[in-house]
């Protein structure tokens, strides 16, 4: 019996709302698959390299011809392209494919998406332990990680850091600006109360999911979209439906949408929801849709 190897991406894997995965040019043009096959095996062996981007793990496909065939797009042609769609391909232990090349360019992504979500609940817990100024090293990165829209590279984090702070304080603070003796400092979420007014007894204790959500989750909305905090209220209660009140994941998106500012905010926010809430049988209910029944396949 022949031991399949390991899974090339850890189970877990989701690099789902991350439309962007690098193309290697120099190693595809230097492939064998780009020197001798056709025009139709090419494209579908592009097709499986982006569909399994997207796929979980990423960078894995299943071992179906059938699921196979609809993924490439070639539908009734699958067996002529077959054998040259899927050079490279190796199945692993867990019964699917893998491609080394693509499982490469995915974990890189994933560090980074892991490493992303890590700040963003840092600063969105607004941890009293937390403490130094922007400049400070930032976390442990792959040195080239190239998965999210605006690149991950170490040296570029280290530039945005900065600039990432001020954004979200901008979106979750008044317009007022920063006192001179702020300059350095961490910026803080919230803006502190002043020493002449009385606290209640409740001010001080950590923020619940929904009052979090309403207080400064509208406000990302609300700057994100131009609308008003009204106009803003429908579309976050539109959302908690879709994240089946699920406040938390809610949060954690917004705080996303804030860091990466893409260019069609609410298109971008439900795309992510509906990846992150999806079920298994859901996600393979869909992929199966659409299968062409194949002749002997």
């Amino acid at each position: 019996m022949i031991d399949l190897p390991d899974p090339m991406t850890p189970e877990d894997c989701d690099l789902r709302g991350l439309p962007y995965m690098p193309l290697d040019v120099i190693r595809i043009i230097d492939c064998d698959l780009f020197a001798i096959s056709t025009g139709d095996e090419f494209k579908a062996a592009v097709a499986l390299w982006c569909k399994s981007w997207v796929q979980i793990p990423a960078a894995s496909l299943p071992d179906d011809d059938r699921v196979l065939a609809h993924l490439s797009g070639a539908g009734a042609r699958w067996k002529k392209v077959r054998d040259m769609a899927l050079r490279g391909w190796v199945k692993c232990s867990d019964g699917r494919l893998y491609h080394p090349t693509v499982s490469e360019k995915a974990c890189h992504a994933w560090k980074a998406r892991i490493a992303q979500r890590d700040r963003a609940a840092k600063r969105w817990n607004k941890k009293t332990t937390e403490t130094g100024n922007a400049n400070g090293v930032p976390e442990d990165m792959p040195d080239t990680c190239h998965g999210i829209s605006r690149g991950n590279a170490r040296e570029r984090e280290r530039e945005r850091d900065i600039d990432k702070e001020r954004t979200f304080a901008s979106l979750t603070t008044s317009d007022e600006p920063p006192s001179p003796s702020a300059a350095g400092q961490q910026i803080e979420l919230i803006p502190p109360k002043s020493r002449s007014e009385p606290v209640r007894p409740d001010e001080d204790a950590p923020l619940d999911a929904r009052t979090s959500l309403f207080r400064h989750g509208l406000a990302v909305v609300s700057r994100l979209t131009g609308k008003s905090p009204v106009q803003s209220r429908p579309l976050i209660g539109k959302w908690l439906k879709t994240a089946k009140d699920d406040c938390a994941l809610l949060n954690m998106i917004l705080l996303e949408a804030a860091d990466l500012r893409p260019a069609e905010p609410v298109a971008w926010i439900e795309a992510t929801l509906r990846g992150r809430t999806g079920s298994r049988s859901i996600a393979v209910e869909n992929a199966w849709a659409g299968v062409p029944d194949l002749e002997g396949v």
